[in-house]
């Protein structure tokens, strides 16, 4: 299949006609009549394939979009609401033409296939402009690619808007009111950590105080802020960037992502020196930051000293409002969430029987469920006796440190969720 000429990456893709994806899907049409159609030249254009994909993917709200060589096709899956999806399996004849024009579109070396690569690009979809993040590997049939949707024009929500309980925000809004220190918002990848930590500069946002940001790339646009956004040819990175910002007097300072041992160790300088630092991180719970944030280098003294907080948070789906009714939970599910319910309440245990308006699925939207660490001095002092985890869990417990599992459990009781999601997110 002949290659369509390279784009402009900041002009988008042309205009292409839509695909009837579904009629060349091998698991609809033999692999057989697929590779007659491939031969003969009236399979659509891989360039036409991959705009639809794109088309769709942006049309329901997908956060990303896999493209999966597997033995015998190529697999693509849509990334919605934390579930993946299939969308609709090629022949694997088509994944080197359509691999080759993801790297023409996010300007990668298109003879590279044994290293990973990253790249971006941009285009406007539904009327709404996209950043795209490309990563590609090796694998075994070929290479996988995963893109990241970002929507340019995104509105920052308020921290109100973004599902905490009244405990968690109140303790967030608490950290917020400190004038330095460090605070990160930490989860698993697509937690919805960089929505969070967006959310709380703008609402500690005012016409005194000044506010810098570094992030790779720019995913919000402060009108109050300069944002710093870190080169492509990575000239210089995040550390390099916080050392040249502290020389600019900021009073807030927020780090995209604290990704290596250098940017947590200048973060923890630039939170000693006076200045409010926020960062997102990756971590499985609140209280692993601190000994992750020990093992990249960060002296305990220092974080003993910097430390203000820690949010640790995970997205959950909810039911449904069309479809929303009454549910039994099975035992084994009911044995999992019964210990992080509140002991004596009413318990309201609800599912989505599945409609037009969630696709079947019985769910639609996600909320924030969360557990939120203010380090006391207490804390601090087990930081600097490097604490087992346990014993900090301990002292947090007894400043009032709820985990994640009893937020998420309240919202079962509430309705909001369904014991079944409570169990696929937190096991």
């Amino acid at each position: 299949m002949p290659l369509p000429p390279p784009i402009n990456p900041q002009q988008g893709p042309p205009t292409l006609p839509r695909v009837p994806l579904e009629q060349i899907d091998v698991q609809n049409l033999s692999k057989e009549k697929i590779r007659e159609l491939y031969r003969s030249g009236k399979l659509p254009t891989s360039e036409s394939i991959v705009e639809e994909v794109f088309q769709r993917a942006t049309k329901i709200g997908s956060t990303d979009i896999h493209f999966e060589p597997i033995e015998g096709e190529l697999r693509i899956r849509l990334g919605h609401e934390g579930i993946l999806k299939r969308l609709v399996s090629l022949p694997a004849d088509v994944t080197e033409s359509v691999m080759s024009i993801l790297k023409t579109r996010a300007t990668l070396n298109q003879f590279e296939k044994k290293k990973p690569q990253e790249g971006r690009f941009s285009g406007t979809y539904q009327g709404e402009s996209y950043d795209f993040r490309l990563s590609l590997i090796p694998v075994l049939s070929g290479e996988r690619a995963e893109i990241r949707l970002l929507r340019k024009d995104k509105n920052i929500a308020r921290l109100e808007e973004l599902g905490f309980s009244r405990s968690a925000l109140e303790r967030i809004q608490g950290l917020l009111r400190s004038p330095k220190g460090l605070i990160l918002f930490t989860g698993p990848g697509g937690s919805g950590k960089t929505t969070s930590v967006f959310a709380a500069v703008n609402a500690i946002e005012t016409p005194e105080k000044c506010i810098i940001t570094v992030e790779d790339p720019v995913e919000y646009r402060l009108p109050y802020a300069s944002q710093v956004q870190l080169p492509s040819d990575r000239s210089f990175n995040f550390a390099d960037a916080l050392r040249a910002i502290l020389r600019q007097n900021p009073n807030v300072i927020l780090i995209g992502e604290i990704r290596d041992a250098e940017t947590g160790v200048v973060a923890a300088e630039a939170a000693l020196t006076g200045n409010l630092v926020l960062s997102t991180m990756l971590s499985t719970d609140a209280i692993g930051v601190i000994p992750r944030l020990a093992n990249l280098g960060i002296q305990p003294f220092w974080l003993a000293s910097t430390m203000a907080g820690v949010v640790y948070q995970q997205l959950i789906r909810k039911i449904c409002p069309e479809c929303k009714q009454e549910a039994k939970p099975k035992d084994e599910e009911l044995a999992i969430i019964m210990p992080s319910l509140q002991p004596g309440g009413e318990h309201f245990f609800c599912e989505g029987k599945g409609c037009q308006t969630c696709g079947g699925t019985g769910y639609q939207g996600r909320t924030v469920i969360s557990e939120v660490i203010s380090i006391s001095m207490q804390f601090r002092d087990l930081i600097l006796q490097n604490a087992s985890t346990i014993e900090m869990r301990t002292e947090a417990t007894n400043c009032g440190f709820q985990s994640i599992r009893v937020d998420a459990a309240e919202k079962v009781a509430m309705g909001l969720t369904s014991v079944s999601e409570f169990v696929r997110v937190l096991g």
